[in-house]
């Protein structure tokens, strides 16, 4: 019998070999480094690798004890309590009861009363809330606007219920997006919550038939861990050593049981994945979720003492060998076992999936994808913004205001720069943290996951250009000539006009200004980066696309505030801002001279003949294309031409001011004007409703003070409810009584985003007073929540 305490003992053995084995691989990287500096002599180079060869055999040492306490803790979780028992006689019918760690958290998706678009993670039973409770499990958001990634995952998930039906393979669900985005958040928590929702609320077409669907499994992997020295036989045999230790959480003791062959080869351990799927459970759907996949294809060449500096290249047949097996997996599983997939470094992925032998089926058209959005708008970017501060509201120091707007636009991007708030001790101000991540790990990822692109697709420095002109707004490329990869890659999120397609993503346009040299190739080494970090550029940058955010602008008060200030400040007419040298100039560049510039004569100049507010906006808006698109020389010198009497608002903190108010934007009371107003003036009811809705806002978000002043504002008539235990007893009733069911619609019209969310145990939101959750009634009550995992 396996105990506790053994498997709690083998977990900190395990952990500190993780230990060991990273100090190793940093001491490599050092070598190499020391290897790739230019001048050093032979006598030195031949030390060097003779200490590269020690420090490879010592991580290789470390590696094999590993994998052996691996071993050993899947043999303690197999064991199970022991034989005899009533728990070996399940484990012995197929349901490992051995324990390995707590009982597996079974999540769904709970709608936020006011926003169709947010939603909450809710336990589906007293087993998982008791585990949802725990320290160890986080309570998280996610945002779907429109409920588009929702849907495509019902797709998805309904294609696999379908095929489940009929014994045919399951189309393996790549889930793309950029660095930071919120892929494995949308792997690991938001893809089974949406599962669970839609199987077990009575959505699905199986129970609307009358068959019920047992509940799925999850068996997560992470593909980093795996060892890729010992080549393809040993790096399957970590992949399903993963695999049998996610079983075995799942309690699945006959595939946590697969024998893992004495013989590592190839075929061996390709057999045994075979194996072990065979042993899932066949009347349910079992879902694969594995990430880092990439993982797969950086097979490394054996090392030498005679390998280059800069260490080994890729073992080119096992890659070639590697890209067959994973495709025969992916597209030739049993029919009960469905693979969910994504990783870190979406361009070596697609570039090694496109080419991947057809041999009957190209595996590059033969998938699903959901693709991750980039960029989200201001509003939706407003709404993690809140939840975020909120889960974030007892840390010290605080979150700083303007985190929102100097991260760049993506609520995952933005969850991490918190999660890095939290820890970064050498960053005192927002823009330094952002220019630290950016640079030290946004630039650095996106860097090596091109390099290695590149390399598979060859051809380097053409298929970088491709990748300049896609997000050139004055260039656009022909949908034809862009690789498969780049075009699974970025595609979906571009415009096409004319046959070609563009890309409005300022940050991936920067990152690549900045990583690709003058004669059009990438930088052989971080070091050699050029990117512009002035927090004025990213300043005005924002301010230019909150003037061109035509949806929302009516909203922006104190945006328009500002405008205002500026037009007093400069003292010039419409005609003769219109006629400065430094307004020209922006509206001629080449960066605006397809599009925009004849945008402003067609819709704008007009206006801005009679206003010069509106000439201020467009000016700002035109200035934000060239400070998103434009190479490091234009971003400078749009800058010192930028009119000093502006400038002052930036140097003053004004500009840095207003928009780190989105209060000020599209927010509750818009929502209120916009969408229940005429409902409130014909029914009090309705009113009531609302202002207790719009009072939930302070008391969830707002200050002590101010949730004070919200209570003695509070109206006496009303607060004897409270007092009576009137708002108490209906409070009581509405969370005892039954859940009604949710309608397909309803449980999943707005899941799913990015892997949001960024900090585990940092610890709950300020807590509500009790009388403040008594008075706002269900939809009000704030439970503590824990950001995710990024």
């Amino acid at each position: 019998m396996a105990s506790s305490t053994g498997l709690s003992s083998l977990d900190g053995e395990i952990k500190d070999l993780n230990t060991q084995i990273y100090k190793v691989e940093s001491q490599i990287a050092e070598v190499e480094k020391e290897l790739s500096k230019p001048g050093i002599s032979e006598e030195k180079k031949k030390q060097l690798r003779k200490k590269e060869e020690q420090l490879r055999k010592k991580k290789e040492q470390l590696r094999e004890e590993k994998l052996l306490l691996l071993k050993e803790k899947l043999k303690g979780a197999a064991a199970g309590p022991g034989p005899g028992s009533a728990a070996a006689a399940d484990s012995a019918a197929g349901l490992e009861v051995g324990s390995v760690g707590p009982p597996a958290c079974k999540l769904r998706l709970q709608p936020d009363s006011e926003n169709k678009d947010l939603f909450f993670f809710e336990p589906m039973d007293t087993i998982s809330a008791a585990a949802a409770a725990s320290p160890d499990v986080s309570s998280m958001f996610f945002l779907d606007p429109e409920g588009r990634q929702t849907r495509e995952l019902q797709d998805w998930l309904g294609l696999a219920m379908v095929s489940h039906r009929h014994g045919k393979p399951i189309l393996p669900l790549f889930i793309n997006g950029q660095v930071k985005n919120g892929k494995s958040y949308m792997l690991n928590e938001v893809l089974p919550a949406v599962a669970n929702t839609y199987y077990c609320s009575g959505g699905s077409d199986w129970q609307n038939a009358g068959a019920a669907l047992p509940e799925p499994n999850f068996l997560r992997v992470n593909c980093l861990g795996c060892e890729r020295l010992s080549g393809i036989g040993g790096f399957l045999e970590a992949f399903l050593l993963e695999l049998k230790l996610s079983a075995a959480k799942q309690q699945l003791s006959a595939a946590a049981s697969t024998p893992v062959p004495s013989n590592c080869t190839t075929r061996a351990m390709a057999y045994a994945i075979r194996n072990f799927m065979e042993r899932l459970p066949q009347d349910r759907l079992n879902f694969l979720l594995i990430d880092e996949a990439q993982s797969f294809y950086l097979m490394p060449r054996p090392v030498s003492g005679d390998c280059p500096p800069r260490g080994s290249p890729l073992d080119v047949d096992a890659v070639l060998e590697i890209r067959r097996i994973l495709k025969v997996l992916l597209l030739d599983s049993p029919h009960w076992v469905a693979w969910a997939v994504t990783g870190s470094s979406m361009a070596t992925l697609w570039a090694n999936v496109a080419a991947t032998p057809t041999n009957g089926f190209a595996l590059i058209m033969h998938h699903r994808r959901l693709n991750l959005s980039p960029t989200v708008p201001i509003d939706v970017l407003q709404v993690a913004w809140e939840q975020l501060k909120a889960q974030a509201a007892t840390w010290n120091p605080a979150l700083p205001d303007d985190l929102v707007w100097q991260s760049p636009p993506q609520i995952a991007t933005l969850a991490y720069m918190c999660q890095e708030w939290s820890s970064n001790r050498t960053a005192s101000t927002a823009a330094e943290l952002v220019e630290q991540t950016i640079t030290g790990t946004l630039i650095h990822e996106m860097l090596m996951d091109l390099r290695m692109a590149l390399r598979e697709l060859g051809r380097p420095a053409a298929q970088l250009r491709l990748l300049h002109e896609l997000l050139d707004p004055m260039a656009g490329v022909e949908a034809a000539k862009l690789p498969p990869a780049f075009k699974a890659l970025l595609a979906s999120f571009a415009t096409k006009r004319e046959g070609r397609l563009y890309l409005d993503y300022p940050f991936l346009a920067q990152v690549l200004e900045a990583v690709t040299t003058e004669s059009g190739e990438l930088v052989d080494s971080i070091t050699e980066v050029q990117f512009i970090s002035s927090k004025m550029v990213r300043e005005l940058g924002v301010l230019g696309e909150s003037c061109k955010d035509s949806k929302h602008f009516d909203n922006y008060k104190d945006l328009q505030g500002l405008l205002k200030d500026m037009a007093s400040a400069l003292a010039l007419t419409p005609d003769e801002l219109l006629e400065a040298d430094w307004f020209i100039q922006v509206l001629n560049h080449p960066r605006n001279s397809i599009g925009a510039k004849a945008n402003f004569e067609r819709c704008h100049r007009k206006q801005a003949q009679e206003d010069v507010k509106v000439g201020l906006r467009r000016f700002h808006g035109l200035l934000r294309n060239i400070l998103s698109h434009g190479s490091i020389d234009e971003q400078q010198k749009a800058l010192q031409a930028y009119p000093s009497k502006l400038a002052e608002f930036h140097s003053s903190g004004r500009i840095s001011q207003v928009l780190n108010h989105p209060r000020n934007s599209i927010g509750a009371k818009a929502n209120f004007e916009r969408c229940h107003r005429k409902q409130a003036q014909e029914d009090v009811k309705v009113g009531l409703r609302r202002f207790h809705g719009l009072l939930r806002n302070i008391l969830s978000h707002g200050s002590i003070d101010e949730q004070q002043k919200a209570l003695q504002a509070y109206p006496s008539k009303l607060a004897e409810f409270h007092s009576s235990g009137r708002i108490s007893q209906v409070l009581t009733n509405t969370y005892n009584s039954p859940m009604p069911g949710r309608s397909e619609a309803q449980g999943v019209s707005a899941a799913a985003t990015s892997r949001a969310q960024s900090r585990p145990h940092a610890g709950p939101g300020r807590p509500i007073p009790l009388r403040v959750g008594k008075l706002l009634g269900r939809a009000a009550v704030v439970q503590p929540r824990y950001m995710g995992r990024m």
